[in-house]
């Protein structure tokens, strides 16, 4: 993100900034920030003679219309990476709160009302993109049909209630396999974490090992190895 700003010269807005429009400088603007226009151009040229061939042949109106879609693509991607936290709580565990409910034994806990207002309306427009309605129906019907099988189904309800938050995504589903399909898909898609750099900051800040001034001839290998060492130690 750091680095997004600073090729950008992203700036906070602020009401009572000086107008630097006085000194004919132009900006894009969204929300809280700003880009230079000149810097969005720049961005273009360093993309080498391809892309400068094809920019410059644009017309007025294109080129403005196209350095204004990149200038809200890289806000909006900032504004959107300044949301992300690491999931860790004040003594650097896993932080549960926050996190949705993809366990059997979580979702028997809601309410089929709640299950729908808080879980899947949140994400049916994105999944609407990918799966037809019916499926999306199912995802509603398997979540009716679990709460009434955790009630009436002995078995079942005894081997959710066994499972916790340190229980696997796969040990918990299999509690009922073949059943519950659609809702098993579902959660399997919000459990999948979008890959970013937050856990392995979250890592180096763990194992409590940075490249400092004497680690910065150390290869990539080396490091490795301290980090597996440090790792193992924990584990035992």
């Amino acid at each position: 993100m750091e680095l997004l700003v600073a090729m950008f010269n992203i700036k906070i807005v602020k009401l009572n900034m000086d107008d630097d429009t006085a000194n004919n400088i132009e900006y894009v603007l969204i929300e809280s920030m700003r880009v230079q226009v000149d810097a969005i151009i720049m961005h273009i040229q360093d993309q080498g003679s391809f892309a400068n061939a094809c920019y410059n042949r644009l017309d007025v109106d294109i080129e403005k219309a196209i350095v204004n879609t990149i200038a809200i693509y890289v806000m909006t991607l900032i504004l959107g990476l300044m949301k992300v936290k690491a999931e860790r709580d004040g003594d650097n565990n896993s932080f549960d709160q926050d996190a949705l409910p993809v366990l059997p034994a979580q979702l028997v806990k809601l309410w089929h009302g709640a299950f729908i207002q808080d879980i899947l309306n949140p994400y049916h427009d994105h999944i609407a993109k990918f799966w037809a309605p019916k499926s999306i129906d199912q995802i509603k019907e398997d979540h009716c049909d679990l709460l009434k099988f955790y009630s009436s189904n002995l078995i079942l309800h005894e081997a959710i209630d066994e499972h916790d938050n340190n229980t696997s995504f796969d040990d918990a589903w299999d509690c009922a396999p073949g059943q519950f399909l659609g809702l098993h898909s579902f959660c399997g898609n919000l459990a999948t974490v979008f890959a970013n750099t937050t856990f392995v900051e979250s890592d180096f800040s763990i194992l409590k090992c940075e490249m400092d001034d004497n680690h910065t001839t150390l290869m990539h290998l080396s490091l490795e190895g301290i980090f597996q060492a440090k790792q193992r130690a924990r584990l035992l």
